[in-house]
């Protein structure tokens, strides 16, 4: 089987996820996802719901390099997240 070759520049393959970690009071991760990532407060408001009420949640789908940035960033600020390759092959 060729292998598979994962083209890094220019596609949004990586999302940045949160986690429900039960120590960050929401507002605080709401806010953070609004001054890190640029989401709109709603956004991050539902954003920050979804983990609170499913354990996780999906940031955004961006390039590798923003995407790391935006992890960075977060963990920084003591929010439980990660980074996970997206399989664009639909």
């Amino acid at each position: 089987a060729p292998g598979k070759e994962r083209k890094r520049t220019g596609s949004e393959a990586w999302e940045v996820r949160i986690y429900n970690d039960g120590m960050n009071t929401r507002e605080f991760v709401a806010r953070c996802l609004v001054q890190i990532t640029g989401l709109s407060e709603i956004t991050a408001y539902q954003t920050m719901m979804q983990a609170h009420q499913n354990g996780v949640a999906v940031v955004g789908r961006y390039v590798y390099e923003i995407a790391e940035m935006y992890h960075n960033a977060l963990k920084k600020n003591g929010i439980v997240c990660d980074l996970v390759p997206v399989d664009e092959e639909k």
